[in-house]
């Protein structure tokens, strides 16, 4: 028999069928029970039905996890083959991308060049104040992030990632989190109620680290179920969406790599509608609190911006061996400084982007050479038309057109 949502086969069976089929579903050796409670939520509002989330290791699900690991194995195999000096500004572009996807679904503003301007603000000793500062630091250590042991925790990353972007208005008016009446809604109607008073956010959130500590449950489907769970307590009036993809991301990072994990809100954010249908049939009275299918569509999307990684990689790995050859032949001979930065500014280009910048103190940092050695190398390159002087103050170059389109022609 299909494996079906407890939603449709209410139509399709009696009362009694739909009933057992149920207490199957919760007491069958595939069964997990997450002792997470819900409220159910239907037209708008909540219904008297309370549910405990459950879920069932289908044949689809565990080949949905099985395809995250293989691909998880793949990805580091591949960023194994990256240039060491190509490998953080690969993986800035990554959190770039993240950043904005993530500020994207929840509407806000933000380009990629105030993102760029706060990721270089982190090198600073003390960065001058900077929109999104804590927003990129935050993903840039993202597998660093601790294991959440205290419902502390929870406000500290919110006043990290997202406080200073939030109006005096939605901030926090509890101890922690807060105290008044939250709900979303998606233009049309209301999707979701928050949990109803501080103290019940604070039992909720105790109750989510303690399962996030359950090792009972297979990792990839206890972090999905974290999240929603989450998101269904909506600690704050503002910042729940942003927060809660970031606590996911840092599991996920930690149990896979961080690659896999900074994708999450990139994927989500192509696939908005297919994200917000999968948490907002969970509380639908007819289902039962069953996680099921929403827990199959977060792997979906964990493994579509997987795969999107993949590509990207195997791509520009392709154009890497070309690099190499070109790099190798005889006309670098005597020119072995020349050759060295000259083949980090072509690589950076392929895997960064086919547009971008690089100072001399970029140069100096990504090739550990002196700034003398820097401008003398890059005077002759310029001079040899493999690069452009874009700016003198600071002092920053690009590959030329002609030479990319010689080396990679599109």
């Amino acid at each position: 028999m299909k494996y079906e949502k407890l939603s449709k086969l209410f139509y399709k069976m009696d009362a009694d069928s739909y009933e057992k089929e149920f207490k199957k579903r919760t007491s069958s050796y595939g069964s997990y029970s997450t002792s997470l409670n819900i409220r159910g939520f239907r037209k708008g509002r909540p219904t008297d039905d309370s549910f405990e989330l459950f879920y069932v290791n289908t044949h689809k699900l565990m080949k949905l996890n099985n395809e995250v690991l293989l691909n998880s194995s793949k990805i580091s195999s591949l960023i194994s083959q990256l240039p060491e000096f190509a490998v953080k500004p690969y993986f800035d572009k990554l959190i770039i991308n993240e950043a904005q996807s993530n500020n994207e679904i929840e509407g806000i503003r933000s380009t990629k060049k105030e993102l760029k301007e706060a990721l270089k603000a982190l090198a600073q000793s003390e960065p001058s104040h900077k929109r999104f500062v804590g927003l990129m630091k935050t993903y840039q250590f993202i597998d660093r992030i601790p294991s959440f042991t205290s419902i502390h925790d929870f406000r500290e990353l919110y006043d990290e990632l997202v406080a200073d972007e939030i109006g005096t208005e939605d901030a926090p008016d509890g101890e922690l989190f807060r105290k008044g009446y939250v709900e979303v809604n998606d233009g049309n109607m209301t999707t979701h109620i928050g949990v109803n008073s501080e103290q019940k956010i604070t039992e909720a959130l105790e109750a989510l680290i303690a399962y996030l500590h359950d090792e009972t449950h297979p990792q990839l489907y206890r972090y999905m179920t974290a999240h929603y769970y989450y998101e269904y307590i909506h600690p704050f009036y503002d910042g729940n969406g942003r927060t809660g993809r970031l606590i996911v991301g840092s599991y996920l990072s930690r149990y896979l790599e961080k690659y896999s994990a900074i994708t999450f809100s990139y994927a989500v954010n192509k696939n908005k509608d297919k994200y917000y249908k999968a948490l907002e049939e969970i509380p639908a009275p007819l289902n039962r609190g069953e996680l099921t299918f929403y827990l199959m569509d977060m792997l979906e999307l964990l493994l579509s911006g997987q795969k999107g990684i993949i590509e990207d990689l195997e791509f520009n790995l392709m154009k890497l061996k070309r690099i190499r050859n070109y790099i190798d032949s005889d006309q670098w001979a005597d020119y072995k400084d020349e050759r060295d930065i000259f083949n980090i500014i072509i690589t950076i280009n392929v895997f960064v982007n086919d547009q971008v910048t690089l100072s001399v103190q970029d140069l100096m940092e990504l090739s550990n050479k002196s700034r003398h050695k820097i401008n003398r190398v890059m005077d002759y390159l310029e001079q040899q038309g493999f690069v452009e002087l874009v700016s003198r103050r600071p002092k920053s170059y690009k590959i030329s057109e002609d030479c990319l389109e010689e080396i990679l022609p599109s």
